[in-house]
């Protein structure tokens, strides 16, 4: 079946760069797990249809992300850019709440475009929403629109892991020795074994 790539990404990534003030989520390392509610493709072949329910019910939860203090501070910055020719409505990331609409016209004349609607709830350690997109069909603009509606749970778990430490620097060479004479064994530096 062919993949219709709906703004879901563009979502979770705004979502992703959040920070600790009233209507902020906090810095540091966010586990998210996503969840397929629905998937409707009117017109699908039976082919098509068995790999839609095989979706539905699907959990997708990515390795852990490091969100920094200054992707913390630019949440809603990031949400609030949308692409090029789509416009943002009903939009509200306070008082715990966050809602925002989201349509974008098609790609070509004629092609239907695409909107996706976010609500739900945050506080500075979690979120939960759910996002509702109606899109393109794959089966054909003829058959109606695709929708999709997924919840969105994420957390914060901890601080983010602290960077690789840096290469330990290499043990001076043992000092040059005239020929004919042993050099006594010297230890390796600590964390400079060969």
């Amino acid at each position: 079946m062919k993949r219709v790539l709906f703004l879901t990404p563009l979502v979770l990534a705004g979502m992703a760069g959040c920070a600790p003030a009233p209507n902020q989520i906090q810095a540091g390392q966010w586990e998210l797990v996503t969840e397929v509610l629905s998937l409707s493709v009117p017109g699908a072949t039976p082919d098509q249809q068995r790999q839609i329910t095989q979706q539905v019910g699907q959990r997708q939860s990515p390795p852990p992300q490091c969100i920094s203090d200054q992707e913390a501070r630019t949440l809603v910055e990031t949400i609030r850019r949308a692409p090029p020719n789509c416009r943002v409505t009903d939009e509200v990331y306070a008082g715990g709440v966050m809602r925002t609409h989201l349509s974008c016209p098609g790609q070509a004349p004629g092609q239907p475009g695409i909107t996706l609607s976010l609500e739900g709830r945050f506080t500075s350690t979690t979120f939960n929403a759910t996002i509702t997109e109606e899109g393109p069909n794959p089966a054909g603009a003829n058959q109606g629109p695709m929708r999709r509606e997924q919840r969105i749970r994420a957390r914060r778990i901890g601080d983010c892991p602290a960077e690789a430490a840096m290469p330990a620097m290499p043990a001076a060479p043992p000092a040059p020795t005239a020929p004919n004479q042993s050099t006594p064994a010297r230890p390796a530096a600590p964390g400079n074994s060969l």
